[in-house]
Formats: C-alpha cells, structure tokens, sequence
C-alpha cells in the first residue's frame, strides 16, 4: 500500500467517524452515576432485585426466570434513565442535522429515540405494577423490533447513496 493510499484510508475513516459518539458515551456514563446517587439506597435494592430470581415455569416445558415480588426503586431508576437517554437522543438528532451528519446516522438516531422512550414506558407501566415482568419483557423485545424496523425502513425509503 502506497503512502497515498494509506493517507485516503485514513481520511474516509476520519470521515466515517460518528463525532457525536463520545457524548453519548460520557453522557451514557454520567447518566448512571447521577441516577445512582439520586436514588437512596440503590445498591442494596440491585441486591436484593437480583436475588429476588426464581426459575417459573410460564408454560409446559418452558421455564424462565422471574423477580418474585416488584422493585420499584430499580423499575424507577431504570424508567429516569431511559426517558433522560432519549431526551438526550432528540438533542443528539438536532446535532446531526446541525453538523449534516449521514443519512443513516440520523435513520439510527430516530431508531434510538423511539426505543429509549418506549423502554422508559415500559419500565414505568411495571412501576405502576400495570403490567408484569414478562410483559415488560415482551415490550422491550417489541421496542428492539421497532428500532429495527423504523432504521431500517427509514435507510431504504430515504438513503441515496454517493455516487
């Protein structure tokens, strides 16, 4: 490989690097310090969620495992921390469009906003014991879909490639 080829290479991974990558990061970071000192107590709820497991049988021959009783210093601290990850996901997809970041980091962005906040609405309706612990199961799988399928659809809807 040529010193010119090697120059271009590290030019087009310049860039196809995600600027925007390190705050979330060390905002991803700073977000759990924060939701761990704001909630009393915190560690020895995670104890005892944890421990609280037991293997259920939800079907004939099929077993899972399954909190006992509810959690709602961890349900909640879960909920703050998906609902300020996707509040911070909208700021980021301002970004993007304000520094004309690629298509498909904005098509991944929209992804994670919508599976960020879903996931704080799921967290929060097992808060309020609306739902059980394998529904909330079966909605964070939902929202892991949607994010799926909202990227991706929106990358062949809307994606020209660079000629």
């Amino acid at each position: 490989m040529t010193a010119t080829e090697k120059s271009i290479g590290k030019e087009k991974r310049r860039e196809e690097w995600d600027r925007l990558s390190l705050v979330l990061a060390g905002f991803f970071l700073a977000l759990v310090g924060v939701i761990l000192m704001i909630t009393p107590n915190y560690y020895d709820e995670a104890v005892a969620f944890v421990k609280d497991f037991k293997i259920v049988e939800v079907s004939p021959n099929i077993t899972l495992v399954a909190p006992m009783s509810n959690h709602p210093v961890v349900y909640r601290a879960v909920a703050q921390f998906c609902f300020a990850f996707g509040i911070l996901q909208i700021a980021i997809l301002g970004l993007r469009f304000l520094f004309k970041d690629p298509f498909k980091r904005k098509a991944g962005t929209i992804a994670s906003i919508i599976f960020w906040l879903g996931a704080g609405y799921v967290s929060t309706l097992l808060l309020t014991q609306t739902i059980g612990w394998f529904a909330f199961l079966s909605g964070l799988l939902a929202f892991i879909g949607l994010w799926l399928v909202v990227r991706n659809l929106l990358v062949l809807v809307f994606f020209k490639p660079s000629k």
